[in-house]
C-alpha cells in the first residue's frame, strides 16, 4: 500500500480543489491509502469529506505558499502518517516540510500558466528558482504543455515533468422541465441562446473584454443570455461595466455556486476568455460532458484543449473585435454550435475523463514508489 499526503491551503474552492476531489472518487484504494490536509474551515473540506476521505486540519498556511509555522506544523503531521509520498498543491512549506523529514518522494503540480516577466527567465532568477524546484522536488504534475514550459523557461529539469491534462466527471443532465424553471429563475426566456462562463470573477480571466464583445452580440442578437458563474474581487466591477455597456438585462451573475451542472445544461456556448493564467480549464472539461463547444481564448493551455472548428472555435486573447465576430457568427449558425457540440462531447470521452487522468496520476505514483522505495 503506497501512502499518499495531500497538501492544499485553499481555503476556498478552487481549480486545485476541484481536481483533488476528481482524483479522490478514482483512486484504487486497495493501492493507494490517501490523506488529505487543508486549513482549518476550508470549504474543500465537506467535498473531501463527501467522497469517503477524512481531512486533516492545518492552523497555518491559510492561502499562503510558505509560512514557517506551516512548515512545522507539517513536519509534525509527516512524522506522524509516514507517507511515502508528499503531493503538494502549490504549498512550497510542503514540500519544504517533507524534505526536512527525508520523505523520499516529493512531488507537487503545476495548476498555473501565465506570460512570465524576463527575470524569471534569466540569470539569476532562473538557476535560483530552478534549483529550489529541483532539490525540493523529486516529481512535477503539470497540468497542461503550457505549465510545463513556465517551468522549464525558469530552470526545471524536464525530466522531472510528467504531463497530465485535466479530467473531470460527466455532469448530470437535468429534465426539460427543470430546464424550463431554472430559465425561468433567471430571466432566460425559451428560445434564447444562452452563453457561459466559468471562471473566478478575476481581471486574468477576461470577463471584462467579454462584456464588451457581447454588448455588440446582443446588438445583432438581441435574445441572447450570458450567465456569468462565480464570485471575486472584480464583482463590482463588472456589473458596472454591464451597467455602462447597456447589458445588464442581459447577464445574468449567480455568485457561487456549489453545482455547476445545471447552469451548463441551459447553456448553448462555453467562453473561456483568460489572458493572463490558464492551463487545463475544468471549465472546458466540464462543458465538453454536455456537448456545449467552447469559445476560448487562444492563451496558455486552451488551445491543447479546443481544436478549433472541432470541439469550439478559438480567438486571439484580449482581441474583443475577434470575439464578438466569432459569436455573432456562431449564434447565426444553430447547426454549427450542434456540430461543434458533437466535436465537444467526443473529446471528453477520448481525453478528459476523471478516470483516465487518475490512472495517469497512479502511474506516476507508483514509479516513484518503485525509484525511491524499492530499489536496491
Amino acid at each position: 500500500m503506497i501512502k499518499v499526503l495531500n497538501v492544499l491551503t485553499d481555503t476556498n474552492i478552487g481549480g486545485a480543489g476541484r481536481l483533488l476531489v476528481h482524483y479522490l472518487r478514482n483512486f484504487d484504494r486497495s493501492r493507494f491509502e490517501v490523506y488529505v490536509c487543508l486549513p482549518k474551515g476550508s470549504l474543500l473540506a465537506p467535498e473531501v469529506e463527501a467522497v469517503g476521505y477524512s481531512v486533516i486540519e492545518t492552523e497555518y498556511g491559510r492561502d499562503k505558499t510558505f509560512e514557517a509555522a506551516a512548515v512545522r506544523e507539517l513536519c509534525r503531521i509527516i512524522k506522524e502518517i509516514k507517507p511515502h509520498i508528499v503531493h503538494s498543491h502549490a504549498s512550497l512549506s510542503a514540500r519544504i516540510a517533507a524534505c526536512l523529514c527525508g520523505i523520499k518522494s516529493r512531488m507537487y503540480t503545476r495548476h498555473c500558466a501565465y506570460d512570465l516577466p524576463p527575470s524569471a527567465t534569466s540569470f539569476p532568477k532562473k538557476q535560483i528558482t530552478g534549483a529550489v524546484n529541483n532539490c525540493l522536488s523529486t516529481a512535477i504534475i503539470a497540468v497542461a504543455d503550457a505549465a510545463a514550459k513556465n517551468l522549464t523557461d525558469t530552470g526545471v529539469d524536464p525530466k522531472k515533468i510528467t504531463v497530465i491534462q485535466n479530467g473531470v466527471e460527466q455532469l448530470p443532465t437535468i429534465s426539460d422541465e427543470e430546464k424550463t424553471a431554472l430559465k425561468k429563475s433567471l430571466g432566460i426566456n425559451e428560445g434564447d441562446t444562452v452563453l457561459i462562463i466559468n471562471a473566478r470573477l478575476t481581471a486574468v480571466k477576461g470577463h471584462s473584454y467579454l462584456f464588451h464583445a457581447f454588448a455588440g452580440v446582443c446588438s445583432a442578437h438581441p435574445g441572447t443570455k450570458l450567465i456569468v458563474l462565480g464570485t471575486g474581487e472584480e464583482e463590482k466591477e463588472l456589473k458596472l461595466l454591464a451597467s455602462s455597456l447597456g447589458i445588464a438585462d442581459k447577464v445574468v451573475f449567480t455568485g457561487f455556486v456549489n453545482d455547476v451542472a445545471p447552469y451548463i445544461n441551459i447553456s448553448d456556448i462555453n467562453v473561456n476568455f483568460s489572458w493572463g493564467t490558464e492551463t487545463s480549464s475544468l471549465a472546458i472539461s466540464e462543458a465538453m460532458t454536455l456537448g456545449v463547444p467552447t469559445v476560448a481564448s487562444d492563451f496558455g493551455g486552451n488551445p491543447g484543449m479546443v481544436t478549433d472548428g472541432v470541439n469550439g472555435l478559438l480567438v486571439p486573447n484580449k482581441n474583443v473585435a475577434a470575439l464578438e465576430k466569432t459569436l455573432t457568427a456562431l449564434i447565426s449558425d444553430p447547426a454549427r454550435i450542434a456540430e461543434l457540440g458533437e466535436g465537444a462531447r467526443r473529446t471528453y470521452g477520448e481525453r478528459f475523463t476523471s478516470a483516465a487522468m487518475t490512472r495517469k496520476l497512479e502511474a506516476v505514483y507508483e514509479k516513484e514508489y518503485e525509484l525511491r522505495y524499492k530499489q536496491k
